[in-house]
Order: structure tokens, then sequence, then C-alpha cells
């Protein structure tokens, strides 16, 4: 494909402003800095000080979200940077050299060199000044500040910044892989975007300021991408706070963009005002709020697909508290803890609390009833799950080194035969919402049943026929088994404690939203 380049360097800087910024100091530091900045260019054909941008923003906005360069060669170009992907799949944050890519699962993961950019803005982050950020209450304060220390500055450079520490809270978006004929962005963002709300979260907040004479080429003023430090968590910044974090500013006057030769480029009418676009698509200013998603909106619900095809939906709507569907039943969330085959609690899991659809909790209620005359109650180990934490399953299970809980729940295996097995997969028929993992609690004796295994055990001593067990282990399952059945749910012939709604009111839906009170009660 070929690709065009524009290179432009700002040339109007003065040596008085030079000698004003702030955190410049002196002219000596510009001076020792431009000699470092030559000799790191030695070591690569492109210039540290300046700003690479991959097309115009604008002809994202058309709908153009054909990849036109690779990850490898952005990586070429700079060490910190924001942007998208091939078909708009996922948010592309760059720190220290790396690619990840924010999806729109909330996952976050590294992205191979191999893969294409259709937009996006990186630079060499050289440091000129440090200082501290505190007491940002909002994203629009935090702006403010940036706007003015840019003014200060001088407003017709460039800025790239980054902001280390925790934030009290991080609202981001991410979007859904597009399939063609591509849709402008502003319409793709009314359907096709998932938000995600996180507080108290460690991370980093990359940065990019354009001058206000950028307006036919790029969102002009800050565009914020967030990226977790355990790299798990990150999108497109639409609000946040800070009590406390360290900001560092990298000032930049070069610019250089490589224009897309495609026949979808080439035929856009890039003459067209766009601003109330790209404002809705930069800002969210639709929203309500400049820079944060309303209530209504947030809780909008959505359906949209996964890459594979998969139907999900963020729409808790027909979803129910286990605790007041079935009030005897006994919670024991195990990844909201940290005793469970990860060893961590699990994406998703913000609260100890289980969810079930309507359907599948009205017929455990009928189960609980039936098992209470027995002298026995449920003791609940998992219902819903997010896709989420199915994503975090997959990651840890990629993750071959990480063996810490395996004499408790996969002593038996090789980590590596996971997936092949079956154990691991990309979609769980927990996230379709009326699946329960459970057992059984002995009322007279006051402890959980002996059912000749424990909850989540990987091999053949947790398949619900296996024989060497005690004949009493062996009869206990068939008591949970024979109750579960008798209502109108299904075994899984691997696991005794896994049981299904047989006519699930979503079998082809998962669902996206986390396990929290608040999922349900804001309905």
């Amino acid at each position: 494909m070929k690709k065009h380049s524009l290179r432009i360097k700002a040339a109007a800087v003065s040596l008085s402003m030079l000698l004003a910024l702030t955190g410049c100091g002196s002219k000596e530091k510009q001076e020792d800095k431009k000699e470092e900045s030559t000799e790191a260019a030695a070591e690569t054909q492109y210039d540290r000080e300046t700003i690479y941008q991959v097309s115009l923003l604008q002809g994202l906005t058309l709908g153009d979200y054909n990849g036109s360069i690779t990850v490898g060669e952005l990586k070429e170009r700079g060490d910190i940077g924001i942007g998208t992907f091939n078909r708009l799949n996922g948010e592309l944050i760059m720190v220290d050299g790396k690619v990840y890519r924010a999806a729109s699962d909330g996952s976050v993961e590294e992205v191979p060199d191999d893969e294409t950019i259709p937009f996006s803005n990186v630079t060499f982050f050289d440091q000129d000044e440090k200082a501290k950020l505190e007491g940002i209450g909002d994203v629009a304060g935090l702006q403010a500040e940036l706007d003015q220390k840019a003014k200060e500055l001088g407003a017709n450079r460039f800025y790239f910044i980054r902001i280390d520490g925790t934030f009290k809270e991080m609202h981001v978006r991410s979007e859904y892989a597009q399939e063609e004929p591509y849709k402008p962005l502003a319409e793709v963002l009314e359907t096709d975007q998932t938000f995600f709300d996180y507080e108290n979260i460690n991370g980093t907040v990359v940065g990019l300021y354009c001058p206000a004479y950028m307006d036919k080429m790029n969102a002009t003023g800050w565009h914020l991408h967030f990226v977790s430090e355990d790299k798990t968590k990150g999108g497109h910044v639409l609000g946040l706070s800070i009590d406390s974090a360290d900001i560092a500013w990298d000032y930049t006057d070069g610019f250089e963009m490589i224009i897309p030769g495609n026949e979808m480029f080439d035929g856009f009418d890039l003459a067209m005002d766009q601003s109330e676009d790209i404002q809705k698509v930069e800002k969210n200013e639709d929203a309500g709020e400049k820079g944060s998603p309303t209530d209504a909106e947030s809780n909008q619900p959505e359906i949209t697909y996964a890459e594979d095809g998969t139907k999900l939906s963020n729409d808790s709507s027909d979803f129910v508290l286990l605790s007041d569907a079935v009030p005897d039943a006994i919670l024991e969330i195990r990844y909201y803890s940290t005793y469970n085959f990860v060893g961590d609690r699990v994406d998703g899991y913000e609260e100890p609390v289980a969810l079930l659809t309507k359907e599948a909790a009205a017929r455990l209620k009928e189960v609980s009833d039936e098992l209470r005359e027995k002298g026995y109650r449920l003791k609940i180990f998992d219902a819903y799950r997010p896709q989420m934490a199915v994503n975090h399953f997959v990651r840890w299970a990629e993750d071959i080194d990480d063996t810490q809980m395996k004499e408790y729940f996969y002593p038996e295996l090789d980590k590596s035969v996971l997936f092949e097995q079956g154990y691991i997969d990309a979609h769980s028929g927990h996230s379709r919402g009326s699946t329960v993992d459970l057992t059984l609690f002995d009322m007279k004796l006051e402890k959980e049943v002996d059912m000749g295994g424990t909850f989540d055990y990987f091999g053949e001593l947790s398949h619900p026929d296996y024989t060497e067990i005690t004949e009493e282990q062996y009869n206990n399952r068939m008591i949970l088994r024979e109750a579960m059945l008798n209502h109108g749910f299904k075994p899984l012939a691997e696991e005794w404690w896994h049981f299904t709604l047989k006519e699930e009111p979503y079998p082809d839906t998962y669902f996206t939203f986390p396990v929290s009170e608040d999922s349900v009660e804001a309905e």
C-alpha cells in the first residue's frame, strides 16, 4: 500500500520563549537536550523531537478504519502514544515502547508487531519537566490545569504528557471491532462502545496536546488514554479524579504525518466541517457533563459482537440478586476472593454477591425449598460470570509460569493443557446468566456436605459419576443432582457442582456488566 508523508517543523519558536519555559531552566539545558536527541537519533532514522501521526482524525471519523502502518513500524517512530487499531478494534496505548490494546470487553493485551494501525500519534518521550498533580476533582479540572500550563509554555507547540499514580476514579471507554462497510465513527459510538468505571486504580494516563491550527488534521486540545499499572484495564479517558500523581511533560516542535494511500481515504471530502462529530467522538459531549457519560448513558442497554461473532450485552434488567431470590442460600463467591485457581480476585467481581437471570433464580428457589425439607441449604460458589472474568481466566491460562495454585486445583495436570482439555475457553455458559456452581450445606451438622472432591478441581475426580469415592460421597452428589434436575436444570459431565437452566432465556447472549449489587439495583 502506498503511503504519503507530510512533514512540518515548528521553527517559529523564539529563543526568548525557550528560555522562559518552566522546567527548562536554562539555555544550557536546551542545548543538552538537543545533543542527547542527536545522539539518540543516530540509533534510528526518526527524529526524537517530532510527533508522528498516522492519517487524519478526520479520515477516521468518516470511517477509514483500514490499517496503513504496522505496530512494529509505529514503534520505530516513538515509545509513547495513543490511537486505535485496524477495524477500530479497541483503544491504543503505547507506554515505555510497548503497545497495548484496551478492548471493548474491558481487557488489555500487548499487541503483536504485525497488527496494523489506521490512526495514531507517537513520539519518543524525553522528559522536559516533572511536577505533582494534586486535588484534581474531574477531567475538566485536569484539562483546565493542563491548558494553563500549555499557555505558559506556548500554546502553538505539541506536548505529550504521562501521569503516573493512583486515580481515585477512572472512567474509560472502548469500542468493538467493525465490519465493512464501515459506518462513520460518531455512528459507531452510538451503539458499539462500552464504558468502564474504576476506583482507586494505579496506572498511567498518556496525553497528547495539539494546537488550534491542527483542527483540520486532529482533535485540538487534549486527548487522553489510560492503562492500569498491571496492564489489565484501560481505554479512552472520559472522566477521572486524582488525589496525588506525578506528571511528566515532553515539549515537541516537529510534526510528521503519514497519509494512507487507499481508495476510501482518497475519496473522502475532507473539506467538510467535522467539528461537531469530532467533539462528540473525542469529548463525549452528548453525554451531559463534558468528559464523562451520564448515568443514563452508562446504563443504556447495548448489544454488540465480539470478534468471533459472539453476541455481547450489558443489559442487566433481567437479573436479580440471589440473596433476594433465594434468601436461604449461603454465598461463598470464590472469584471475589483469592482462594481460586487464579490465586487473585478475578476481574468483574466487584462485590461478594451472586446474580442470576430471574428465570434461573426462581427455579433455584424451588430447589432450595425442596432440599431444605431434607435438612440442607444451598451453598453458592459462583453464578453469573461477566465476560471480563472469562478474559481474565484466558490471560491467566496463557501465562504458563503462573502456577501458584497448582497444588490445590490442578496438581495432576500441566497448565499447558488447560485450553486443549476444555477447562478454560474464550466464553463460558456462566456469562449467559443461568448457570450456577453450588454444593449442599448440612443444617444439622452445620457444615458443608462431603462431595468427595472440592469445587473447581481440574480432573476426573470432579466428574459427577466418578466412582473412586465413598458411597456416601457419591450419594451426596446424587442428592444435589436429583434436586437440580427436578426443577429444570441440566448437569455438566465434568463438574458435579455445575448446573444450567435447560430453558435458559439467553442461550446466545453473553453479558458484560460486573458482579455487584449496583448492576441490578440501578435498574
